[in-house]
């Protein structure tokens, strides 16, 4: 379980979060701090910027939010992730055109920095 203790734009405008764990499944890590960028913009190929759109979208659907349009309400919410063998999700280049269309991102208007 991630607290999300800070939220704003990076150098090259992309969601950059800063997380601390709360709860870990074997009690390790807890208190350290795991920092994630986004790179939505900055990507450097297509498929990158899906992955990242994906995993963005992602965070977003765990923690309830619809549109997002300022990083600052990001801040002091909580969020469980479950990792497996597998990852956290297939590769969005694995997925059909079509499954692709089902799941648009839910972030669809200019982020503001926090």
């Amino acid at each position: 379980m991630f607290e999300i203790e800070g939220a704003t734009l990076n150098g090259a405008g992309d969601p950059a979060i800063n997380m601390r764990v709360l709860e870990s499944f074997d009690g390790r890590r807890v208190g350290v701090y795991y920092f994630r960028n986004f790179h939505l913009t900055a990507a450097t190929s297509e498929k990158s910027r899906a992955l990242w759109d994906r995993k963005f979208d992602m965070l977003l659907s765990a923690l309830g939010i619809q549109e997002l349009t300022d990083l600052g309400v990001l801040v002091g919410r909580t969020v469980l992730v479950e990792f497996t063998k597998a990852g956290l999700e297939p590769l969005p280049n694995f997925l059909s055109p079509e499954a692709r269309m089902k799941a648009p991102p839910t972030f669809t208007t200019e982020l503001a920095a926090a």
